[in-house]
């Protein structure tokens, strides 16, 4: 969940090894053991947005790298990925444009 609403959703092992949105591989790439020695954990840039006034499109655009324009209007939709598996980015339109993931080294 990011922001109030649910951004990816599937069986642990979907989620934990085949991540789809953009929120899940930032908080993977916290966890101390993506941190491989470093000395430091990564953590995600900017702050949460406030649910008083939320933003307009993807709340997670502002902190989200790989947010595309569309990110900024309008709230991804859930895409299906597996029977169990979905994920509110809009890096799974078939139009976005194919990214390697951070995590996992897939291909969207």
């Amino acid at each position: 969940m990011y922001a109030g609403k649910i951004v990816e959703i599937g069986t642990a092992e979907e989620v934990y090894y085949d991540p789809r949105h953009p929120y899940t591989w930032g908080l993977m790439k916290s966890l101390p053991a993506f941190a491989k020695g470093k000395e430091s954990l990564y953590t995600i840039p900017g702050m949460p947005p406030t649910l008083i006034n939320p933003p307009k499109g993807d709340a997670y655009a502002c902190r989200n790298e790989y947010a595309l324009n569309i990110d900024y209007e309008e709230m991804p939709p859930m895409f299906q990925i597996t029977d169990t598996h979905y994920a509110a980015t809009w890096l799974l339109d078939p139009r976005a444009p194919q990214i390697e993931t951070p995590i996992g080294g897939r291909k969207l």
